[in-house]
């Protein structure tokens, strides 16, 4: 009998230390330091915000696949299919590096201590720019509004990343700017709505996916808010919303102009009427 009690005793003593709270390291992330993670809660991105940013992985990889194997089969001018490809191709290693962990570091913000996603802003300032390019080419933009446009857009997200990591007020400030900076973009887009330089199957196109830009960016500042400037969701929550977004604005935006070779070849070709 004292020996079934001895076993029922260690028995007892290990069902109480594996339910014991786990020490730092054996939660806190590879990349988040003990001294960093004493300073508040840490609010990570749990299993839901990872499949994700998986899905968005898969997307992304998957639409960069297709662009690569569309350019291949064209003969004459690739410029859109090998720009679109160039989009979500560097979305693809941006999200491949938020999955590994390796894009992101940690922040304080209150009394919580937040993953920030720099390789999300790395992403957005390189692809924007393309997508920017990629769709007023379309409509036969000049190269002088081009350029504004992309060099603009890229204050944009300069400012929103800057402000993504001022803990005070001052993120506001940044925000404000980059917003007067996107006004600027949605400008330049509205202001070739009537231009029809390559034909009305151009111009349909062109009107097609600078709507669906204009829409799907001013969710991003929506986003930004509740996420980054508040924290009134959740980290998972926010590479939730971002990954929606980014596959819609990156890979449909794509497969709408690549499908359409017939307002490609008349752009490419220069065939003015």
């Amino acid at each position: 009998m004292e020996g079934q009690k001895d076993v029922l005793v260690q028995l007892a003593e290990l069902i109480n230390a594996n339910q014991e709270t786990p020490e730092m390291e054996a939660w806190t992330p590879a990349n988040l330091s003990q001294q960093v993670a004493s300073l508040g809660r840490v609010e990570g991105v749990g299993m839901f915000g990872m499949t994700c940013v998986l899905v968005g992985l898969i997307c992304m990889a998957g639409s960069t696949a297709y662009f690569y194997m569309a350019a291949q089969s064209v003969k004459d001018n690739k410029f859109f299919e090998v720009l679109t490809m160039l989009i979500t191709g560097i979305a693809t290693c941006a999200y491949m590096s938020m999955y590994t962990g390796a894009g992101y570091s940690w922040i304080l913000e209150g009394s919580e201590v937040a993953p920030f996603y720099w390789a999300r802003y790395i992403d957005w300032i390189l692809t924007t720019p393309l997508m920017l390019w990629d769709v007023l080419a379309l409509a036969g933009a000049s190269n002088d509004d081009i350029l504004m446009a992309v060099f603009v857009d890229m204050l944009m997200i300069g400012f929103g990343c800057v402000g993504a990591q001022t803990p005070f007020w001052g993120k506001w400030v940044f925000f404000l700017v980059s917003m007067l900076c996107f006004v600027h973009v949605c400008q330049v887009l509205m202001k070739y709505n009537s231009v029809n330089k390559f034909g009305p199957e151009a111009q349909a196109l062109y009107q097609k996916v600078s709507s669906m830009t204009i829409v799907l960016w001013s969710l991003y500042p929506v986003v930004w808010v509740v996420a980054e400037g508040t924290r009134m969701i959740s980290p998972s929550l926010e590479a939730c919303c971002y990954m929606i977004m980014d596959v819609l604005s990156k890979c449909l935006f794509g497969f709408m102009i690549v499908q359409a070779r017939g307002a490609l070849e008349r752009v490419n070709g220069y065939e003015t009427i």
